[in-house]
This record gives C-alpha cells, sequence and structure tokens, in this order.
C-alpha cells in the first residue's frame, strides 16, 4: 500500500511538471528568437505584455491574429511573459529597439495592480523579480510612460496601448475598482504620451450588463484558481469558455485571465488597428 501511494505521488509530481512546462513554455516567436531570424515579412508586429499575451494560461489571443488570413504576410512577434510587470517590459526594450517593429501592441498593469493589493500580494512578486521598491500607482505610471516614450524616441514604431482587463468581475469588489483606476491611469498617460489608447478594460465592464449572471464573483487572493484553470485545460479537452464557466466567470477563466469571450474582444481590437490601417 505503501509503495502504491509512492507511485500516485510520483504520477503527480510528473504529470503537474508537465502542465507547469505547458503553461511557462516561452513563444517561440519572442523578441530574442524574432532577432537572431532573417524574414523578409512586413510589417514586424510586436505584442509586448504579461501572461494574457503570452497566452499559455490565457486565451492566445495572438496566435489567434497571426492565422490570420490577410495576415500571411506580416511577422508577428508575441513578447508576452508570465507575471511581467512595467518594470520588467522595460528590462526587455533594448530587444525591441534592435529589431525596430512598425507596430507595438502594448496590454500590461494587471501584475502591477496585483503586487499593490496587499503585502502578501507584494511578496509574491518580490521573490519572483527580485524587486528592490514598492509597487503603486505611481511606479506603474511611470514606468508605462517610460515605455511609451522609449519606444517613441527609440524606434519608428506605432503604439496602441490596451487598458488591463478586469480583475475579477464584480464590480463593487476593491480589486476590480483598483483594476478601473488603473486604466483610467493608463487611458490619461497614453493620451498625454500621444500614443493609440484601446479601452478593453471599459469594454469588459460595458459587457457585462449585456449577460445575464446574477452574481459577479470578486477577484480573491489565491494561486489555486488559477493552477487549477491551467491544470484543467492542459489535462482535459475544456475550453478556456468551459473553465470560465465553471468557476462562475463570463470574460475570465480565474478571476485574472482572459478566456475566449473576453480574448476575442482584445483580438477585435488589435485587427482593428493592423487590417483597417492596411493599403488597399
Amino acid at each position: 500500500m505503501k509503495h502504491l501511494s509512492k507511485l500516485w505521488v510520483l504520477i503527480f509530481f510528473v504529470f503537474e511538471s508537465c502542465v507547469i512546462f505547458q503553461a511557462t513554455r516561452v513563444p517561440s516567436n519572442n523578441l530574442k528568437a524574432t532577432i537572431t531570424k532573417t524574414s523578409a515579412k512586413t510589417p514586424k508586429i510586436v505584442f509586448l505584455g504579461d501572461s494574457i499575451t503570452h497566452g499559455r494560461v490565457s486565451y492566445d489571443y495572438v496566435d489567434s491574429i497571426a492565422k490570420h488570413p490577410s495576415l500571411n504576410n506580416t511577422l508577428v512577434i508575441n513578447e508576452g511573459i508570465n507575471g511581467r510587470l512595467t518594470l520588467q517590459i522595460i528590462e526587455q526594450l533594448n530587444d525591441l529597439k534592435e529589431l525596430n517593429p512598425d507596430i507595438v501592441f502594448l496590454l500590461i498593469g494587471t501584475n502591477d495592480l496585483m503586487a499593490s493589493l496587499s503585502a502578501d500580494e507584494y511578496k509574491r512578486y518580490e521573490s519572483l523579480w527580485n524587486l528592490k521598491e514598492p509597487v503603486t500607482e505611481e511606479s506603474f505610471s511611470n514606468h508605462l510612460r517610460t515605455i511609451i516614450k522609449t519606444i517613441k524616441t527609440d524606434t519608428k514604431a506605432k503604439i496602441i496601448v490596451f487598458s488591463l482587463p478586469v480583475l475579477g468581475e464584480d464590480p463593487n469588489s476593491i480589486p476590480f475598482q483598483k483594476s478601473k483606476r488603473f486604466a483610467e491611469l493608463t487611458k490619461n498617460i497614453v493620451n498625454q504620451e500621444k500614443a493609440i489608447y484601446k479601452p478593453l478594460h471599459e469594454t469588459l465592464s460595458k459587457g457585462f450588463e449585456e449577460t445575464k449572471l446574477k452574481d459577479r464573483k470578486p477577484y480573491i487572493q489565491s494561486t489555486w484558481g488559477m493552477y487549477w484553470a491551467i491544470l484543467k485545460y492542459y489535462s482535459t479537452t475544456a475550453s478556456w469558455n468551459d473553465i470560465g464557466d465553471s468557476n462562475g466567470y463570463y470574460y475570465l477563466t480565474d478571476a485574472i485571465h482572459l478566456n475566449e469571450r473576453g480574448g476575442k474582444i482584445l483580438e477585435g481590437m488589435a485587427l482593428e488597428e493592423i487590417i483597417s490601417k492596411e493599403p488597399r
């Protein structure tokens, strides 16, 4: 019996390791990989962000865009990494300068927001990224402004910035209200720096009015919901929508990441800027 228990522990460990590998695998079309290759494809479009752009624990809107039939000759780069804050985006800008893309889509802020919610949340990010300073609305704003200014100054890229998604789906909860505040900060900075603003947070918020869900689930500090969603996606046939539905969310999977419903809205906003602006 003891040997059987050990076997089950081993099987679970191997299974969990495979799931983590799937969830954290870096996109093959990331910035560093693209820089080392020669490609005649144009325009060069970079999607810069965190796990929502990474697309391994959330609907992969970048991959879907890359497969759009009108973009066969477009070079699409996924520079999304799980857990990133604005500070880690700044640290990645040298690679962006080297590539000198035509368009940059930026979606960032969810992890800055979460790290600012409580001391416990901050410690998780402090450990992950060896942070030296607190994460605040001010640090988020300063870093976001630096990112936009650097891209404008050092590349030829047109910059499109999304507001971050909602955090949880209960409009009365503190995390949701703070996500709204971070979206407002994003809009103000983007407008001041004369980049293009895409109202993702506002669109998702308005979409709730058209749904029939009576109870809106808030974000609660816990990594279990995220891990369970990842485990379920990579070990079953469940879609991100299925996982969101089972967890009581409409646009999200685990109170943080986008399912297909939310991801398709984001995808559509990006395609508006790519396809409608292309010469015919």
